[in-house]
């Protein structure tokens, strides 16, 4: 895919902070930074020094990842794949949650292909073999979010960097573990403030949720959407059965461990559609759903 929209005359993903308005790459010493963990903030200015061929094990996974993944799909080995996943390491070095480093798929492939020019299925292709490789995993709970909800679409995954990832950019796993433990400690001192308790599980698992959650707005929320013209014209009460229904059978035929109670499955649902502006009142409700 030619580049369309290059950002520099390296084509290299840089973040905002990094940016003017003009597009042009402000010096590093001239920088407004933002505000992100200190392993983000480690690990993206490692590949902003060095790129991210800093390791002698590179060559070797680029390898496999042409072999496995490029050549089945009739690709030939061009420096512009070597840019590309470049490219990809640099975002998520810089957006990886810094305790959990789950990275929003979806977001992705968007920002990288619309401003360097990619195919989101080039940078598809990139993060399979990163799975492979065992640079990035799926958690568990992805698994329950990338099926779309009403039509049994595939959606991208929720994945996380996993300690080889790390490694690879030269921090060790007792570096690794500082560093997360001293963002856990910030997170657990802001959760403190609001009467809450940090967990790290539980944030993995909401982030999970939330993926989902996002892509049906993304989907389902335009004017254009044929789903949300079909539920618009639908009465309230039979626009929750509707999604509540669906919720319940792709539950059952998935065997995930939530909960199916009437009350559960209602929320559920009341949530997708309140994203879509199309929510029920509870004095519309019907009764219990079945």
């Amino acid at each position: 895919m030619k580049n369309k929209l290059p950002l520099t005359t390296l084509n290299t993903w840089h973040p905002q902070e990094s940016l003017t308005s003009e597009y042009e790459v402000i010096p590093f010493r001239d920088r407004k930074k933002k505000h992100i963990p200190t392993l983000n903030r480690k690990i993206f200015n490692t590949l902003e020094k060095h790129g991210a061929w800093i390791n002698s094990q590179w060559p070797f996974l680029v390898h496999k990842l042409v072999e496995v993944g490029m050549r089945k799909r009739n690709l030939s080995f061009k420096q512009v794949h070597k840019r590309n996943i470049e490219n990809t390491l640099r975002w998520i070095a810089y957006h990886s949650d810094a305790v959990t480093g789950c990275i929003n798929v979806t977001h992705l492939c968007i920002e990288i292909g619309k401003e360097i020019g990619v195919s989101s299925s080039t940078i598809s292709v990139i993060m399979k073999e990163l799975v492979i490789m065992g640079l990035l995993y799926e958690p568990e709970h992805s698994g329950q979010s990338i099926q779309d909800i009403l039509h049994d679409g595939r959606l991208p995954r929720t994945l996380c960097t996993t300690p080889l990832f790390y490694e690879m950019l030269g921090i060790k796993n007792d570096e690794l573990d500082r560093l997360r433990s001293i963002e856990i400690k910030r997170r657990e001192i802001e959760f403190t403030k609001r009467k809450e308790k940090y967990d790290a599980d539980i944030a993995l698992k909401n982030y999970c949720h939330s993926n989902i959650l996002r892509v049906w707005e993304y989907r389902h929320t335009q004017s254009t959407s044929s789903y949300k013209i079909k539920l618009a014209d639908m009465e309230p009460t039979v626009r929750l059965a509707y999604i509540s229904r669906k919720l319940l059978e792709r539950i059952k035929a998935k065997g995930w461990p939530i909960s199916t109670e009437k009350d559960n499955i209602t929320k559920m649902a009341n949530n997708l559609l309140r994203r879509m502006g199309l929510s029920v009142k509870k004095a519309e409700f019907a009764p219990p759903i079945t």
